[in-house]
């Protein structure tokens, strides 16, 4: 590479140049040979003679018998008897009591007397004192009751109610089912809905008809009650009183009584008293005693015995021998001479080189070049310049490769 520059510049560049080291730094690569002894692996067969024996398989024919079993019927006779019974209706006539009771509900009526309270003003004049106190400082001795209560036993004995019910039956009258049917109607007939009077053709038509009461049994509990006294236990607390003396300064007052009228308006409960009438409803029961005759029909039995021909059939067993041919296997050891191979390793040894290629840095010296002491102006020159990129300066180290 060849740089242009000025005449100053140069001469000023030439200068610093000539006055530097005539040396410049330069990487060679050394290779470098290394012996190694290494070892391998060799493997080597040898034959042994062994003797093996084997099973080998031969087939054979036998002769065998074949014993089996016949069964074979053989038919027997004889006679049963079957007993059975039958049994035959038989009708008698019973009477039935089928009475019934009927139970009618009867109104009674009372009178009851209810008292209430009426609250009623009333306005009264009455005198009132008024006190005036002065108190008088006055010191006395006077004897003081301590009070303390002390727990005691107490045993009583309290009536209680018990109830001793029981369930009994009851009988409901039931109101029966209402339907339509047709009936007679006469011309004139009153509106339920208005109640009035009207006119229509007599014939039949749709009439509401009520079906006939029936009663129903409910079990219901019917309380009764008994008193029985029973023993409580109780702690009762008793005061007692103790007398203690006790000296104390007391205030005395002395009092100025003055008469006032004052007006007290105060509320006076009135007594009040009404009889008012209650209905009540009674049920009375009738008993209806009634029979009905009922057929019962009844199975009697009678026995019957019947001879029944049975026909049974014996199995007897015949034993029958029957000669057939197997093919049997039978094994049979053989012995033979085998060769057999066995692999030794063993380890051999060689020799090999390796190369290693390394880096060192040498000095190489540099030319000096000569300038003239005078050149015309305007002139320049080139100056022969190493190329930059091999400058070891501008390199990055690398280490040595193996």
């Amino acid at each position: 590479m060849f740089a242009v520059v000025g005449i100053s510049a140069a001469c000023i560049f030439l200068a610093e140049w000539a006055s530097a080291q005539s040396y410049r730094l330069e990487r060679v690569p050394v290779i470098t040979q290394t012996p190694y002894t290494g070892y391998k692996r060799v493997l080597e067969t040898q034959y042994i003679e062994e003797e093996v024996t084997t099973y080998e398989t031969v087939w054979e024919t036998e002769t065998r018998e074949r014993r089996y079993s016949v069964a074979r019927r053989v038919p027997e006779t004889s006679y049963t008897e079957r007993r059975y019974t039958v049994h035959k209706p038989v009708d008698t006539i019973e009477y039935r009591d089928t009475s019934y009771n009927i139970t009618r509900t009867v109104p009674e009526t009372s009178e009851r007397e209810e008292r209430y309270l009426v609250p009623r003003q009333v306005v009264e004049t009455q005198e009132r004192e008024v006190y005036e106190t002065r108190r008088v400082p006055v010191q006395e001795t006077s004897v003081e009751q301590r009070v303390y209560t002390v727990n005691r036993p107490v045993t009583n004995y309290v009536e209680t109610v018990v109830d001793r019910g029981q369930y009994v039956n009851q009988v409901n009258t039931v109101q029966g089912r209402d339907y339509n049917r047709l009936a007679w109607q006469r011309a004139n007939y009153t509106d339920p809905a208005t109640g009035e009077s009207r006119w229509r053709i007599p014939g039949f038509y749709w009439t509401t008809m009520q079906g006939p009461d029936r009663h129903e049994v409910n079990r219901v509990y019917q309380p009764n009650y008994v008193t029985q006294t029973v023993p409580v236990t109780s702690t009762v607390q008793e005061r007692r009183i103790e007398e203690v003396p006790v000296t104390r300064t007391t205030f005395q007052d002395e009092r100025i009584v003055r008469t006032e009228p004052v007006q007290v308006q105060r509320i006076v409960q009135e007594e009040v008293v009404r009889r008012v009438p209650v209905t009540t409803y009674k049920q009375v029961t009738e008993r209806v005693e009634q029979k009905t005759p009922v057929t019962v029909r009844r199975m009697v039995p009678e026995e019957h015995v019947e001879r029944i021909p049975v026909t049974t059939y014996k199995t007897i067993m015949e034993e029958k021998v029957e000669p057939y041919e197997v093919r049997v296997a039978k094994v049979v050891p053989v012995t033979r001479t085998v060769r057999r191979p066995i692999a030794t390793t063993k380890w051999e040894p060689y020799t090999y080189t390796v190369e290693r290629k390394n880096w060192e840095v040498r000095r190489i010296p540099i030319e000096t070049v000569t300038l003239p002491q005078e050149m015309p102006q305007g002139t320049s020159i080139g100056i022969p310049l190493d190329d930059p990129s091999d400058d070891p300066a501008d390199r990055i180290p690398q280490l040595p490769e193996r």
